[in-house]
């Protein structure tokens, strides 16, 4: 999964100095550059000849381009009309250098943007919203029988943008834990890790063991590289991030322009990986599930594994070689909140994208999410690209339930979506993440980690206070 990073409010200025001419001046429709199309009277944002041309951009991976090319060709076979014309959609992937976000912005910038796109998470959805680029979709009548029919009404108060929605989410991957079968077994464990009581069980168990295990192979209890890694912002979301949502019961880092961190559950976090301490093994192992002998008991749960680790041979479940777990709770009966990773389709409010393409976009997401596509969609997608839809009826959608009898992992994570929480929607998003990891995250884990003992438990006050110092700094929150 390719993560790429986005700048501050730039659309409209910067990026249409620095940008214009780097890219896209073959994209848009039918291959020509819309902002030069006006430029010479051939304004192509009025569709003519009785079609009316749709550009899509599918996230710039081969399987998107694949499912959403399919069900354009199947839609455009409708011939859907449209004040009497015949609506055609046509597909691309979206630049990806210097990275997605990049692109879109400079189409923006340019008039050379769709009429729609996949691919957009919330915080940045927020960015292209200050900027006025986004269509607010909120009051829309098919909008809402879009989340009624995938059962996502209260999904979306979790994607609101100051009061309104923008965007409609297509995938997401809860990040949880990844455990290791084998160790688990070996430990004389036969449940994942459910509560801190739990946890800290299986601690004890290896620190127990950890000699006979070594022997096995098994020199560390957890992994996690990006430990070390300030530079990815995003790798935050995963190692502090989910766990802090399932500490926090939900609590925001960042709301609007306040920090608001709850304070002690973060401290909690770094409480976590404190007590595995040395036993934290941070140097880089490339596939680390798809190894003969993997190292560890357990690391961060990345859904996008699950197809590199059948390749590799490996089998899922207790019995297997290893097996999915959800955030770690306080006691038994809290909610396991963790961090989606999760992404969706918008529509580009913008004078190269006629009002006739607007609609016409619309009646392809209606065929998609509300029509002719809505029964075969989801299984198409998840046989595609291995990554959950955002329905709120995962576990109970008798179309799904043949693909999940077949997939038992993402059957397992599938329950942990209910509970996954969108990123923060602020500007400065990236910024905020990346101070946290290198004022804090990066310090801890090379300052104080490789010094401490498992479960001894070490004094981490110091590494919070940086964390929470840095990201109201980065954000200028208050």
């Amino acid at each position: 999964m390719k993560k790429a990073g986005f700048g501050k409010k730039a659309i409209m200025g910067m990026l249409a100095v620095v940008l214009v001419g780097t890219m896209l001046v073959g994209c848009g429709k039918g291959g020509s550059n819309k902002a030069e199309d006006a430029k010479a009277g051939n304004d192509k944002t009025s569709s003519s000849g009785g079609t009316i041309t749709v550009d899509f951009w599918t996230a710039p991976e081969q399987y998107n381009l694949k499912i959403w090319s399919s069900y354009a060709d199947k839609f455009n076979a409708e011939k859907v009309q449209l004040n009497g014309k015949t609506v055609e959609l046509k597909v691309q992937m979206m630049p990806a250098q210097p990275s997605s976000e990049a692109g879109i912005q400079n189409a923006i910038a340019t008039g050379t943007v769709p009429a729609i796109s996949e691919n957009i998470n919330r915080s940045f959805a927020n960015i292209l919203n200050s900027s006025e680029a986004l269509y607010d979709i909120s009051k829309e009548e098919w909008f809402k029988a879009i989340a009624a029919e995938r059962h996502i009404e209260k999904v979306m108060d979790g994607w609101a943008i100051s009061g309104s929605q923008y965007v409609i989410p297509l995938y997401v991957n809860p990040i949880t834990y990844c455990y290791n079968s084998k160790a688990l077994k070996a430990l004389g464990v036969t449940e994942v890790p459910q509560t801190m009581d739990d946890f800290n069980a299986l601690l004890t168990k290896y620190k127990e063991q950890a000699d006979t295990l070594n022997k096995d192979g098994i020199t560390h209890f957890m992994y996690r590289a990006e430990l070390l890694n300030a530079a990815n912002y995003w790798e935050r979301w995963f190692d502090i991030e989910s766990q802090y949502n399932a500490f926090s019961k939900g609590t925001p880092l960042v709301d609007g322009n306040k920090l608001t961190a709850d304070k002690e559950a973060l401290a909690k976090v770094f409480q976590l990986y404190g007590s595995i301490g040395d036993k934290v093994l941070t140097g880089t192992i490339d596939g680390i599930w798809q190894q003969d002998k993997v190292p560890v008991v357990m690391g961060i749960g990345a859904p996008w594994d699950v197809s590199a680790n059948t390749a590799a041979g490996k089998v899922y479940g207790m019995d297997g070689d290893y097996v999915f777990g959800p955030t770690l709770v306080e006691k038994e009966g809290d909610t396991h909140f963790n961090y989606a990773d999760s992404k969706g389709i918008v529509l580009y409010k913008n004078k190269a994208v006629s009002e006739e393409e607007h609609q016409g976009a619309i009646e392809f997401l209606k065929y998609v999410f509300t029509g002719a596509g809505k029964d075969t969609f989801d299984t198409d997608w998840l046989n595609a690209t291995t990554m959950l839809p955002v329905r709120g009826d995962l576990e109970t959608n008798s179309a799904l339930s043949n693909y999940f009898a077949e997939n038992p992992a993402l059957k397992d994570i599938s329950s942990f979506v209910a509970d996954a929480i969108p990123g923060m929607a602020h500007e400065k998003g990236a910024d905020i993440m990346t101070a946290l990891g290198e004022k804090a995250v990066v310090p801890f884990a090379t300052e104080l980690l490789p010094g401490v003992g498992m479960m001894e438990n070490p004094d981490v006050s110091t590494y919070v206070d940086k964390a929470m110092e840095a990201m109201k700094s980065a954000g200028s929150l208050e």
